[in-house]
């Protein structure tokens, strides 16, 4: 029987959350002098890449290359300077990993990992 209708944009946002949560973290884990667009571009070859085709992978990578410098991004988050962001940082990554394993395991207990 084919999975019920919410089961592929739930898939997609599971999906979503890991690029995000791999991009959270090489934030966090990065140097001052760090690239937002390679951190990115790493999170997103390593996560979403997987279930896009060429043209919107080619287009995600040129798009990365907008986002601003590393300690720039961190103040965009208007938590306080980068030393605070990291940490709050340090303080949600846990919880995203935890919803991310969570629905992993739901997924993978209903065969529904490999949905398009």
């Amino acid at each position: 029987a084919p999975p019920p209708p919410p089961s592929r944009p739930v898939l997609r946002l599971h999906r979503a959350l890991r690029w995000l949560q791999l991009f959270l973290e090489g934030l966090r884990t990065g140097r001052e002098d760090s690239r937002t667009s390679v951190i990115c571009t790493d999170s997103y070859n390593a996560s979403l890449a997987t279930y896009h085709p060429w043209v919107v992978r080619k287009a995600a990578t040129v798009a990365f290359c907008a986002l601003p410098a590393r300690n720039a991004f961190l103040e965009i988050m208007n938590v306080g300077p980068p030393e605070e962001a990291v940490a709050m940082l340090g303080e949600a990554l846990p919880y995203i990993c935890n919803v991310y394993s969570i629905t992993q395991e739901l997924f993978a207990q209903h065969k529904l990992l490999d949905l398009p």
